[in-house]
């Protein structure tokens, strides 16, 4: 944290992890106090909050339902100051299934992270139904809110499956529709499917950009 005109300033830093295993079952309402303790071990010091009841200053990405894999999520925390090992310092101090994978630093007057956060790439592979049932299902339930559906590696790069790109990830996110398939009969439950959320970002006709476009 530096001066100016007597003025404490913090450093913005927007982090991108993944989740995997046990990890992914962590509540999203879990992992602000997660990654502030995370970056105390770390000797990080994150920037508080005013007022009758302080908190660290951190800011996700859409949340995630429990059981979801996530492979390039972004957190936003304001830290006092940063070093150059700031990546493996968290990483050494992050529960096992959480790794960082990139770090950025929004200048002033940037976007915030929920207005960067516009659309959202998916894995999709079901054990009871045809990648191209699983496109099909996706398409009438999400409607125009689907901007690509390939069956195959397509955007995720995975073998198989089908790769979902949805807008406004925040209103459609991927549980309401499980549940739903669930619900009609489709699926008997969660085992019966796997989700993977390879990234979130912006789509720009072709692939997901990332808030910021960090080099990984």
């Amino acid at each position: 944290m530096s001066r100016n005109g007597g003025l404490l300033v913090s450093v913005r830093v927007r982090l991108f992890y993944e989740k995997r295993g046990g990890a992914c079952f962590v509540p999203h309402v879990a992992l602000a106090q997660l990654f502030t303790r995370a970056a105390c071990r770390a000797g990080l010091v994150p920037v508080m909050t005013a007022g009758f009841s302080p908190h660290a200053k951190v800011s996700f990405g859409p949340e995630l339902p429990a059981g979801v894999v996530a492979l390039m999520e972004p957190v936003d925390i304001h830290l006092e100051a940063v070093s150059d090992d700031l990546i493996e310092r968290w990483n050494g101090a992050m529960p096992d299934g959480f790794r960082i994978r990139g770090v950025q630093f929004p200048p002033e007057g940037a976007p915030s992270l929920g207005k960067e956060c516009g659309a959202a790439l998916y894995w999709l592979r079901s054990f009871v139904l045809t990648d191209a049932n699983l496109a099909e299902r996706a398409r009438a339930h999400y409607g125009d809110a689907v901007l690509s559906a390939e069956i195959g590696a397509g955007e995720s790069g995975m073998a198989n499956g089908v790769s979902l790109v949805l807008s406004s990830p925040a209103r459609n996110g991927i549980g309401g529709w499980v549940k739903a398939m669930i619900a009609s009969g489709a699926l008997a439950g969660w085992q019966e499917i796997n989700v993977v959320r390879v990234a979130i970002g912006s789509w720009d006709g072709t692939k997901i950009e990332l808030p910021g476009r960090p080099a990984l």
